[in-house]
This record gives C-alpha cells, structure tokens and sequence, in this order.
C-alpha cells in the first residue's frame, strides 16, 4: 500500500455524459491548454468503467461503493435506493466534515438519501449555466484545518450539450442519423470544453492543491454513434468508459492497477484515504492499494429499463417525498412499466467488453477502444 497522510480535504467532480475521447490526454485535437495546465500532475486511469450508463444509479454507486443490484437502483427510472445504505456524504458529515453539494441539475438526485446534501451550483441563478461561481467558491474557502468533503456535478455536457435555444439548430439525433457525426461530436466536445476550460479552471485555480485530494470524473458516457445516439438505452463502451483524473496531496503519479477499476472503488478510497472505518463489504477496491487487486479482475455494469430510462418528467419533480412508498411505488401503487424495457449485464477486463440480455441471452463481445 502507498505511504499517505491522511488527507482532510476532498473535491469530488462529476462531468455528465463525460466520454473517454473527450479529453486531450486520449484526443489530441482536444483544445483545453488551461485546464490540461492544471491537472498536468493528476493521474489518469486508462481502464475506469461506471457500473450504470445513467446519472442517477451511476451517482449511486460513487457514492455507496455498491453496483445497483446491491443499492437498489436499478435503473435511471427507480425511485429510491434500498433502505440503510451507508452513503460517503452522511459518513463525511458524521465524521465531522463540513459538506458541499452543488450540481447544474440538482433535481435529478430527488428522493435518494444524499439529495439533502446538494443543491444548486448558484443557488441565485433561475437556470444554472447562466449562473456563477462565487458563492460556491466562497464555500472552500474554510479555514485549513476544517475538513471538507465537497462534491460538484457539471450538467452542460448533457444533451442537448447547449444547442437549445439556438434558432434553426438541428438536433443531436438528426445529424447522427444523417451521417453528420463529426457535426454531432463537434457539438458535444464544446459542451465539454466549455466545463472544462472555463468552469473547473476557474474553480481549480481557488485551491491550494497540496491540501486537496481531487477526482474528476465522467457520471457516464455518451454513445453518437450508429448503435446508441445518448447514453441510457444499452451498455455500449462509449458510455462506460470514462475519464478519471485524480490528484493525492504528496503523491507523485498515483499507480492505478492494469486490472480494470470501477466508480465502486472510489468509496473504499475515499474512506480509507481520509482514515474513516467504515463497516464496507462491497466489491471496490482501494485504489491506494493496487497490488492487492486481482489482476484477472472483472468489473459489472448493469442496465434496467423496465421502468423507462428517464426521471426528469413533470410527475417525477412534483410529487411529495412522502408518496415514494418503495423503488417503484407511489402511494403503493406501481409506477407504468416500459413497454421496450430491458435488463442487460456486461463485463469488462478494461481490454474487452461482453454484454448480454438477460431475458434473450442476446449478447456482443467486443474491443473497448475500437469497438469491433
């Protein structure tokens, strides 16, 4: 294991729809000159997957160390996890820590144990990409022995990644569909640009980062491609793999293991790196200790639509927390089925991808960087 001080501040930032290539570091035509400045001394994982292709479970893995069949949810259309789920916000706040969560869609994380601990990036702004970074900076700057676990979640690359309310501008599916994919790529690589080069930077640049343990990382993926145009419908690696960046204070190059690792792994590292215990028996591993972990080790993402693949509807955002009466109940009445819902599993050794549909058997194997 490496030799680490215990760290007492932690940033954790969620980029939604953050693909592999959307970055300089495996896209050179990648134009982000400030923030790769910046993060030049974080470390990159080459084999990072998220164990769900959709904002909510993803998010709910991240922060319980646990894939979604051992949360509870499922899928993107779920209501709640499953009850008594230790989560990395109320263990930070229980140990102390003075706790910031803002996201540029706050509502998406609506009946899930931690939503109590995020609120909106600026909480003056009506709509959240035109508001600012002040007051959420003024919030690092505690003093330096409070300890801090912070959280920031980045909208602005979803769909439709700031192409709304620009007249006569095409949609996303059009022009995958009328073989304009470089068009469609070009529109979503801004998207994320504009977080990473004039959002983080701005934020980045308010840290001392010898105080600050930081991940940066994608929710998800994002497909533009022929099979899948956005992100929910099936597990395809556009979607899976993602970026991680990290910096640890007094660590030079993090080491992350050739084996595969997953969104789980981050809870192990988090507690264990900050010197919280935690009564933890999930899959992750600890990243600080990468000759302990398998080298033949898979890691599971999990798809289930059978509920929809969407949450953000006007019925969800309206009804009153007291009338979720389970995952999939309100009132104790079971919300609609979707009728093209699916249950799909896959593995992957970081190299190779295989996914399968649990009620077909249907299943594809296939490179992760090439996709053939």
């Amino acid at each position: 294991m490496m030799k680490i001080n215990t760290v007492n501040k932690f940033l954790l930032i969620s980029i939604d729809c953050w693909r592999f290539d959307a970055l300089s570091r495996t896209n050179p035509l990648f134009n982000t000159p400030k923030f790769d400045l910046l993060t030049q001394d974080f470390s990159f994982a080459e084999k990072f997957f998220v164990p769900a292709p959709a904002t909510r479970p993803s998010h709910t893995s991240y922060f319980t160390g646990l894939y979604p069949f051992e949360h509870g949810l499922y899928g993107q259309a779920y209501l709640k996890m499953f009850k008594g789920i230790p989560n990395l916000f109320q263990i930070f706040s229980d140990a102390g820590y003075h706790i910031t969560g803002r996201s540029e869609y706050p509502d998406v994380f609506r009946f899930l144990d931690f939503e109590p601990f995020i609120t909106a990036i600026d909480p003056n702004a009506s709509a959240q990409h035109l508001g600012s970074l002040e007051d959420l900076i003024r919030q690092f700057k505690q003093p330096s022995d409070v300890p801090q676990f912070c959280f920031l979640h980045f909208w602005y690359a979803h769909a439709e990644y700031g192409m709304s309310g620009i007249p006569g501008a095409p949609s996303f599916g059009w022009l995958v569909n009328n073989n304009r994919m470089d068009e469609a790529l070009h529109t979503y690589y801004a998207a994320v640009t504009h977080i990473l080069e004039f959002k983080l930077v701005e934020i980045l640049k308010q840290l001392h980062l010898s105080e600050w343990a930081i991940f940066i990382f994608g929710d998800h993926g994002e497909g533009i491609c022929d099979e899948i145009i956005n992100h929910g419908a099936t597990l395809h690696q556009n979607v899976l793999h993602v970026p991680l960046l990290a910096h640890i204070p007094d660590v030079g190059n993090l080491e992350f293991p050739n084996p595969p690792i997953s969104a789980i792994d981050l809870f192990p590292t988090l507690t264990n790196l900050a010197g919280i215990d935690v009564n933890y028996h999930g899959y992750g591993q600890d990243l600080l200790s990468p000759s302990k972990i398998d080298a033949n080790r898979l890691v599971l993402s999990e798809l289930d639509s059978l509920y929809g693949v969407r949450f953000l509807d006007k019925n969800n955002l309206e009804i009153p927390h007291h009338r979720v009466t389970s995952r999939a109940m309100v009132d104790n009445i079971e919300i609609d089925r979707y009728s093209e819902g699916v249950r799909l599993w896959s593995l992957t050794d970081g190299k190779y991808l295989y996914r399968e549909n649990e009620r077909t058997s249907e299943f594809v194997y296939r490179h992760v960087l090439s996709g053939e």
